[in-house]
């Protein structure tokens, strides 16, 4: 059995894809995937498939990265699997084998470790921990083997990120983890899915990974936000809780995380985009509020509320729901 699969999602990351490709070649597959890239991006991954048979490459339409992830995960032989963005790195080549043999040795569904915020300026980069320092892991998580019913209270502590993970790939198929086809945010609903789930998990205090945050094209650069995700991220963890039948367990805490998320893109949408936004995100909000008990029942948000508004308005909901519940 191949040790691990590392799927690494392509789309127009030409120029950094050999810093990425050269930092994991180490007794694994590679499956790329080219997701319709318009730059030199397929012509690098050939260029190395050439020299390394390790290297599967499927070439296919521009459909996101949630669709990519989740092509070459049916197709992996690994006994775990990696996830890793093309313009992206990892700190040196023994890395996969390190975190490989500790998922092994403690017997992982999922090992947990941070990374590094990267930023790349006249041909310099400098890294910092970051939103990736593990810093909101309490302790005790640390180096410890722990379940889904240790943590839930907790679950949201740990990085939602998909590339701070190694997975076990039966783990993953047998529960019909898969990432969202949204254009951002893809990585939500499976990290919610797998840390309500996992039965054997370990977070270890290392950085590994290399996160560049400064691309330009990046969908993460985009200060002005443009599109529905954290909608179709809280309707589809509403969802998967109720097929679950885990809504009792996770349902109010969930839904204030990613309705939350929802309500900050809300005070920073495009103006011209912003009413299609406002009308879907009144009717999620109706939904919650004749559905769950919540903050979100004192909460009245308008479409010309900004961030901060928005933030006040959701700190009295919360105060009112506390005092009233």
């Amino acid at each position: 059995m191949t040790k691990l699969s590392v799927i690494m999602p392509v789309y127009n990351v030409g120029k950094y894809l050999p810093m990425c490709l050269d930092s994991t070649l180490e007794n694994i597959e590679i499956i790329c995937v080219n997701d319709g890239s318009s730059d030199e991006s397929l012509s690098v991954l050939q260029q190395y498939k050439e020299k390394d048979s390790r290297i599967i490459i499927i070439d296919k339409k521009n459909e996101g990265s949630g669709v990519a992830r989740n092509t070459a995960l049916a197709i992996a032989q690994g006994e775990y699997i990696y996830f890793v963005d093309g313009d992206d790195w990892l700190d040196n080549n023994s890395v996969l084998e390190k975190l490989y043999s500790k998922a092994v040795e403690d017997n992982l569904d999922i090992l947990i470790f941070g990374g590094l915020s990267c930023y790349e300026n006249e041909g310099r980069i400098y890294k910092s921990k970051g939103g990736y320092s593990l810093k909101t892991v309490d302790k005790k998580y640390i180096n410890k083997v722990f379940s889904a019913d240790d943590i839930k209270k907790d679950v949201f502590e740990f990085p939602s990120t998909a590339w701070t993970k190694l997975y076990r790939r039966e783990f993953l198929i047998d529960n019909n983890i898969k990432f969202q086809l949204i254009k951002v945010g893809q990585d939500q609903l499976p990290f919610f899915h797998s840390m309500i789930l996992g039965e054997r998990i370990e977070v270890i205090n290392e950085f590994p990974y290399c996160y560049r945050k400064n691309r330009v094209g990046s969908a993460m650069t985009v200060k002005k936000k443009k599109n529905h995700s954290p909608i179709y991220v809280t309707k589809a963890v509403e969802e998967l809780l109720i097929k679950l039948g885990k809504f009792d367990d996770y349902g109010s805490m969930a839904l204030s995380k990613y309705f939350g998320k929802a309500t900050s893109w809300l005070g920073k949408f495009q103006d011209d985009l912003k009413p299609e936004y406002y009308a879907e995100y009144m009717e999620l909000l109706t939904h919650l509020q004749g559905s769950y008990n919540g903050w979100w029942k004192y909460f009245n948000p308008t479409m010309n509320d900004g961030y901060w508004s928005l933030k006040v308005k959701q700190i009295i909901a919360k105060q009112k729901f506390k005092l009233l519940k």
